[in-house]
């Protein structure tokens, strides 16, 4: 999953971490992505608006 892959689902409208992963038909794993998900997710909002991790 490159950051091009999550920048994508977020412009197409995904809002929390797990709407991403669906969106790129992924599953977490070890969860590494995560952190960087929120930030994008985090970026794109423009603030630092709480992200949904759904565990």
């Amino acid at each position: 999953m490159t950051d091009r892959d999550i920048k994508s689902a977020v412009a197409s409208g995904a809002q929390r971490i797990a709407n991403v992963y669906e969106s790129l038909g992924a599953a977490p794993q070890c969860a590494k992505c995560t952190t960087n998900i929120r930030d994008i997710i985090r970026e794109s909002a423009g603030n630092n608006a709480p992200v949904t991790v759904r565990r």
